[in-house]
């Protein structure tokens, strides 16, 4: 009976040696797996703690290109800004055209004030020649009818004076036909301006108004 005590007692040893290497097979495995675990997380925290620094450094070059950006939207702004609107443009046009008129007209009438001065100046100066010739005449008649060799003599210059007075004539006369010649082309080439204005005039006209087809034809697209 000792010996089967003994044999069940050598049995239970056995057994419980086995079940302890066992166990300590088992609790190595789980050391081991908990290890390799504990690597992995860690290797996984690594990693998503080198994607947040690239993130972030992503994010910190998107901030300045996005304010640099910003730098030169708000330049480009106050560029367009500073450009004057199309109905500016069209008040600077018409003052522009105002002051034209104005300035034309100060001009033609100034113009016509130097002529008219010019003009009477001329005739200032013609009516002077013409009182000292009628006072020579006059002072020299009563001397030049004494005698007939005085009476010849005098005969004879005014003869000379109406051949002088014929030439100035004549010179005044083609200096009239140049100046209405020069009128003439000077008018042509007004009336030529004039329809050259005209034409510019009109085709700034449906330039400002394909432009406005243009808008309205952007705006329908841009509400599409």
């Amino acid at each position: 009976m000792n010996e089967g005590l003994k044999d069940q007692e050598q049995q239970f040893r056995n057994h419980c040696r086995e079940e302890m290497a066992r166990l300590q097979q088992v609790i190595k495995s789980l050391k081991g797996v908990a290890g390799t675990e504990e690597a992995e997380e860690k290797e996984h925290n690594a990693l998503i703690e080198q994607q947040y620094k690239e993130d972030r450094e992503k994010l910190q070059k998107i901030r300045l290109l996005l304010a640099r950006r910003n730098r030169e939207i708000a330049v480009l702004q106050r560029k367009i800004d500073e450009v004057p609107s199309r109905a500016e443009l069209n008040q600077y046009q018409k003052r522009f055209v105002e002051l034209y008129n104005q300035v034309a007209a100060t001009h033609k009438e100034t113009k016509q004030f130097f002529t008219l001065y010019n003009t009477l100046d001329d005739k200032k100066v013609y009516l002077e020649k013409e009182v000292n010739l009628l006072n020579s005449i006059h002072d020299n008649f009563q001397q030049a009818m004494a005698a007939t060799t005085a009476r010849d003599q005098f005969l004879r210059q005014m003869e000379q004076i109406v051949e002088g007075i014929k030439q100035n004539r004549m010179k005044l006369e083609k200096k009239k036909q140049e100046n209405k010649m020069r009128r003439d082309q000077l008018n042509d080439e007004y009336l030529e301006l004039l329809e050259k204005q005209r034409l510019y005039f009109k085709t700034v006209k449906e330039f400002k108004e394909e432009c406005r087809k243009n808008e309205v034809l952007l705006r329908s697209k841009g509400a599409s």
